[in-house]
């Protein structure tokens, strides 16, 4: 690795990290706009701001790829103005030579933004969601390894796991008589919300005990499904972690619980291969810039490359969008639907780079 390697990696890098920076410093503002609405009884100032701090890298993790374009772009753009690519271009660096530590300086943002959403980013969002969880639901209770429980009058409900698509696993709920002892335990391996708070409970075992009269059997009865009022779908904010927030090996043992269990782990298997793709996206991020500034050596100004930048991410984006709305109603699996978005960009990047090659450019005969 020469010089102009090492100066053209600590350029795209310095400009991936001072874009992620500034898209943080923009998380920041427009998170403390919508979370200070919420302020009121028992959620302070400082809770919310706590709140916003704790969740801004999750956030910005998920908009990596496209910070890391911006900065890339932004960097090798003002390279270009100043005419430095073509001086290079003078010492006989190819175009795909150039591309070389280009890429190399996104394997290192790639590394350290993965390592930042699997560590700080889902760990953020966890505590963030039990802190505002204990401030303003102080009856539920989500950081217990024994699942998240909540109490509504006399009846305890204990879960187990909670899906954000509307379902309950492991469904204890336990009703207290008039001295706080339980009179009654319903037991449900499954329940899926109605809708306000009424849920539908299956595989149920109901144990009725005999508080009041000693002498008397404990009834037991199995239902292969009943409706019960529970508690308000909205709980499950609070209860169930967004997967999107989730690390890896979080999502990893979901998806192997729900599978193990015949139940539909799409949502979060597509979320578990977004993450172990995110490194992959942001180098197709950086190889679908290299056309837009190796070809246009002359320069531009810095206007005109951010404005390039957040077309590319837009697209990018709103393609990723698109592909994982279309994949349940196609049947396409996750695997595929998170990995054709950077691939789409990476081959057209490729394709655009080869073209832009003098020797490719050159007439045939």
């Amino acid at each position: 690795m020469n010089t102009l390697d090492r100066y053209l990696i600590r350029s795209v890098v310095t400009g991936g990290l001072a874009a992620s920076a500034a898209f943080g410093v923009l998380i920041l503002v427009f998170g403390m706009i919508d979370e200070f609405s919420k302020i009121g009884p028992g959620y302070t100032t400082i809770q919310a701001l706590q709140f916003v701090v704790l969740s801004t890298p999750g956030y910005l993790y998920e908009l990596f790829p496209v910070t890391v374009l911006v900065g890339g772009l932004l960097s090798l753009g003002a390279l270009a103005a100043h005419s430095e690519l073509t001086v290079m271009r003078a010492t006989g660096m190819s175009l795909l030579r150039l591309a070389r530590p280009v890429l190399i300086a996104g394997v290192i943002l790639a590394a350290l933004g993965t390592t930042m959403g699997e560590t700080i980013g889902a760990w953020g969002q966890a505590e963030a969601n039990q802190m505002r969880a204990a401030a303003t639901e102080s009856e539920v209770s989500t950081d217990l390894a024994s699942g998240f429980w909540l109490r509504e009058g006399d009846r305890i409900v204990n879960v187990e796991r909670a899906l954000v698509d509307g379902q309950l696993l492991g469904l204890r709920v336990f009703e207290l008589g008039a001295d706080s002892r339980p009179q009654r335990v319903i037991e449900a391996g499954r329940a899926e919300s109605l809708g306000d708070d009424r849920w539908r409970l299956e595989d149920v075992i109901d144990t009725r005990l005999p508080i009041d009269d000693p002498a008397s059997a404990v009834r037991v009865e199995r239902h292969a499904a009943i409706e019960q009022r529970l508690f308000d779908r909205e709980i499950l904010e609070i209860a169930a972690l967004n997967p999107r927030y989730m690390n890896v090996a979080q999502l990893a043992d979901y998806v192997g619980y729900l599978e193990r269990n015949q139940l539909d782990a799409s949502v979060y298997a597509t979320a578990m291969w977004s993450r172990v793709v995110q490194p992959i996206s942001v180098l197709a991020m950086l190889l679908v810039t290299l056309p837009f500034v190796f070809v246009a050596q002359r320069g531009g100004s810095a206007g005109r490359w951010l404005f390039i930048a957040i077309l590319l991410g837009v697209a990018y984006m709103t393609l990723t969008q698109i592909v994982s709305a279309l994949a349940p109603a196609y049947d396409i699996s996750p695997i595929l639907s998170t990995i054709l978005p950077p691939t789409l960009f990476s081959i057209a990047g490729v394709v655009a780079l080869y073209r832009a090659t003098p020797r490719a450019r050159r007439p045939a005969g």
